[in-house]
């Protein structure tokens, strides 16, 4: 490919050197376009659909990369929102009937407690009238009795709270949360997806730069298509020519093989000048020349690449 394009700009630079009769025209030749395709997850190549040459159409599969752990990931994140779903569930319905069935027996026994203590200290308020009993042990049951009470009336307290679902700021927190993971699990789906590489164009297969099995990263190019319809020419000028052509500017493009005239517009003009190889040159020649390349206005035209075209400026 790089040979054949040096044989090119020989040919080009040769016939720019020695054709006085017309400055206008130039002999220059087409080349294809070209996409590179890769991978946006790093992983391993687990199939290529396609091979060299292959005609394709957009939306086709061209390769697909190992995606077992975004699997994962993801059935992961389903899984936490499972979790936290049930939590939210909870949450609304506050608590259940066997817990209330605990919390009842514990009130049962507490209250039954209560009455033993209640009467316990109503016995010995008797006896210590007769002085059978101390004063101090007389508080002590006092003491006994306030603290049943008190535990009884917070096992109630709280069985009541329970019995309620959580409050409103507890709910949104936890809806926000599933929200979250929701996110996420797109995200998972979405880098899914990018494991399965698809043709943007239609086009041909043009090269395969990676094997099945081996490695795909971000930037690195796994194969390279040539897209139906992008052609552009390349043709090389001196510099007493450089001051008349503009980017934008319209051309023609004459084909002789076909007899045909297409139309082009300039869309690159190199700003480094490269030297005219020493063969070529004489004292009636410049010594720099410049690369100027033209898209077709027609992205249709199914025109070979390398064959020699006259660019009329």
């Amino acid at each position: 490919m790089k040979f054949s394009a040096l044989i090119y700009k020989v040919l080009y630079i040769f016939l720019i050197a020695g054709c006085n009769d017309d400055k206008n025209s130039i002999i220059g030749y087409i080349e294809d376009e070209y996409i590179y395709m890769s991978s946006e997850i790093p992983a391993e190549i687990k199939n290529l659909d396609v091979s060299k040459g292959d005609v394709i159409s957009a939306g086709e599969i061209l390769f697909r990369v190992d995606n077992y752990t975004l699997n994962k990931k993801k059935e992961r994140l389903e899984k936490n929102k499972q979790y936290e779903e049930a939590i939210l569930e909870n949450m609304q319905k506050g608590i259940r009937q066997s817990e209330i069935d605990i919390i009842s027996i514990d009130i049962n026994r507490i209250s039954s407690e209560l009455s033993k203590a209640e009467s316990t200290l109503e016995r010995k308020r008797k006896l210590r009238n007769k002085n059978f009993v101390s004063k101090e042990d007389i508080e002590s049951e006092e003491l006994n009795l306030i603290k049943k009470r008190n535990e009884l009336q917070k096992i109630k307290a709280d069985l009541n709270n329970r019995m309620l679902p959580s409050r409103n700021d507890e709910l949104l927190a936890q809806k926000i949360k599933i929200n979250t993971i929701d996110v996420d699990i797109d995200d998972s789906k979405y880098e899914i997806s990018k494991a399965i590489i698809r043709s943007p164009v239609d086009g041909v297969i043009h090269d395969i730069l990676k094997k099945e099995g081996e490695f795909a990263s971000t930037g690195n190019p796994v194969l390279i298509i040539t897209p139906n319809g992008y052609k552009k020419v390349k043709f090389y000028i001196n510099r007493s020519q450089l001051y008349k052509v503009k980017h934008g500017e319209p051309i023609i493009i004459t084909i002789n093989d076909l007899d045909e005239e297409y139309e082009a517009t300039i869309n690159f003009i190199s700003n480094k000048p490269e030297y005219t190889p020493p063969m070529l040159y004489d004292n009636k020649n410049d010594t720099l020349v410049y690369l100027i390349e033209a898209k077709f206005n027609n992205n249709q035209l199914r025109l070979p690449a390398g064959i020699p075209v006259e660019v009329q400026l």
